[in-house]
Order: C-alpha cells, then sequence, then structure tokens
C-alpha cells in the first residue's frame, strides 16, 4: 500500500530537467522532493528554492500542507536559477 505516489509535476525548459514529486509515506508522512531529470545528472546537490537536488526534502503531516509544499518547489524550479 505505501509509499503512495500523491503528484508528480515535471518542470522542463531550456536550461533545466526536473521533476517534483511529492509521496505519503504512512499515516500523516509527506515528503516532496526535486529530482533532476537530465541524463548526466548535471543539476544533482545543486540548490532551487531552498531544496538540495536529489538530496533534500520536506516532511509534513498533512495532505493540505503537503500539497502546498509541493506547489512552492513547482514554483521555484519554474522560476528559480539553479545554484
Amino acid at each position: 500500500m505505501f509509499p503512495e505516489t500523491v503528484r508528480t509535476t515535471p518542470v522542463t525548459t531550456d536550461t533545466k530537467s526536473l521533476t517534483v514529486s511529492t509521496v505519503k509515506y504512512g499515516f500523516r508522512d509527506y515528503d516532496t522532493v526535486v529530482f533532476d531529470d537530465s541524463s548526466d545528472k548535471r543539476h544533482a546537490g545543486k540548490t532551487i528554492g531552498r531544496y538540495v537536488i536529489d538530496q533534500s526534502s520536506t516532511r509534513n503531516t498533512t495532505r493540505e500542507t503537503a500539497m502546498d509544499a509541493h506547489r512552492a518547489a513547482v514554483h521555484a524550479a519554474r522560476t528559480e536559477p539553479i545554484r
């Protein structure tokens, strides 16, 4: 039954290929991560917003806060430069 993918959102531009993923691991346990989809993983370990790509996550205890975190991560992936 778990983990359950709640939402995935691909973000592709001329300079980046990322996926924001939110997964439910159990009761009141949601995790949002930004993944590097480039073939050479050139963005892994770099930051976008408050995320370290392929390395950090945001944990939440409700679906509502998890979806807020997901939307914020998608916004960062679309609008902020990778550092």
